[in-house]
């Protein structure tokens, strides 16, 4: 990345002597490129199970309802078709009870269509409450079910800060309300579902549902804090928090080249702070670095003059 163009009358480069540097206190260090895992910082909050058991009981009894009619149904139609048979093969039976047949298996035709859109209804207020993603997991997979209803598992909406989206492959992990018997905090990992139905009113940011083993305190309503770790690293530099400054609006670092007689040429580089991790800010695509990583901001001021030693002063 090359130095500030739009900052340059700003922020020019500054030649500092070795002495400057010095009595500046100003400390540089080569920065290396490392694999980091990229995290985010985001929020949680558990969700009630009683609304979806309920519309999944509604969902299952419409269900339940199709099935029993279009077994009705097939029934009345090899009725009919038994009836229709004998009567033309000119057995005792008779015209009205073809008829009666064919009229009961229409009726039983009406109810199977009757009851399938009761499921189409039924079927779409599932998908509408608890989302295309959830509602698919929940559908297909059992013992999820059960472990919700029973509560061993609980879900939850994860909600990333604004602007942020989740990585491709994440690990998703919310902090367990009670820290452990050490007083460490306890990290339950969760089971990302997929997107959540609608947007929060109260947070911004994309929404997602995951599924959260069941723990000590957790209740409908509480709200946890989260992280989300990629599981694929990514190359780049660390910089401390120490080694960025704000300059005309923007957060740049010193970048240090030296020069003749232990004197340093300190130029200034944009730094992105999207990446904040331990105290400081990855920077993806930097190769080796050297950079003023204590005392930057002296560099936005005119270099100190080194102190007289005391064979100066006798002079």
């Amino acid at each position: 990345m090359p130095a500030i163009q739009a900052g340059a009358a700003v922020l020019p480069a500054v030649q500092w002597s070795a002495a400057e540097v010095r009595a500046g206190a100003v400390h540089i260090d080569t920065l290396q490129p490392a694999p980091y895992h990229p995290r985010i910082d985001a929020s949680a909050q558990i969700q009630s199970a009683d609304t979806w058991l309920q519309q999944w009981s509604d969902l299952a009894a419409a269900r339940a309802r199709l099935q029993a009619a279009q077994a009705a149904w097939q029934l009345a139609r090899l009725q009919a078709r038994r009836a229709k048979g004998l009567f033309a093969a000119g057995q005792d039976v008779a015209l009205a009870t073809v008829q009666q047949a064919q009229t009961q298996a229409q009726q039983a035709q009406a109810q199977v269509q009757a009851a399938r859109a009761d499921e189409r209804t039924a079927l779409a207020a599932w998908r509408v409450r608890l989302g295309l993603a959830l509602a698919t997991r929940l559908a297909l997979d059992a013992a999820l079910r059960h472990a919700l209803a029973d509560g061993r598992a609980w879900i939850a909406a994860l909600t990333l800060p604004p602007g942020q989206a989740l990585p491709r492959a994440a690990q998703v992990r919310l902090r367990a309300p009670a820290d452990d018997h050490n007083g460490r905090p306890v990290w339950l990992t969760a089971t990302l579902i997929g997107t959540a139905p609608r947007a929060s009113t109260q947070l911004q940011g994309l929404r997602y549902l995951v599924v959260v083993p069941a723990a000590n305190g957790l209740l409908p309503g509480l709200r946890l804090d989260a992280r989300v770790d990629a599981t694929t690293a990514q190359q780049g530099v660390w910089l401390p928090a120490a080694s960025v400054v704000w300059a005309a609006g923007r957060a740049v670092c010193f970048v240090a080249q030296p020069v003749a007689h232990g004197a340093y040429r300190f130029t200034a580089r944009d730094v992105s702070t999207a990446w904040a991790a331990d105290g400081g800010y990855v920077q993806t695509g930097w190769t080796a670095v050297q950079v003023v990583t204590r005392g930057a901001g002296l560099l936005l001021t005119p270099p100190p003059h080194p102190q007289p030693t005391a064979e100066g002063d006798d002079d």
